[in-house]
């Protein structure tokens, strides 16, 4: 049985100082664990195919949502 981890999974760098780990990634569900410093943030864009699910350990996230942040 494979355990995900980001001791084993693919590695990627993106935006200002930001990690991303692939869990899992596959055609119908990816699973990525990223690591986001304070102040930074993502572009914002749309996805047509893919659903999200954000868990976060510490920290605060504000996220928009249909024109409203959350």
């Amino acid at each position: 049985m494979h355990v995900a981890s980001i001791q084993t999974a693919e590695h990627y760098t993106w935006g200002d100082g930001c990690d991303g780990w692939h869990l899992l990634r596959g055609e119908e569900l990816s699973v990525i664990q990223e690591r986001m410093p304070p102040k930074t943030s993502e572009v914002a864009h749309f996805h047509t195919r893919s659903r999200q699910f954000f868990y976060v350990i510490s920290g605060t996230l504000s996220i928009l949502l249909a024109g409203k942040l959350h």
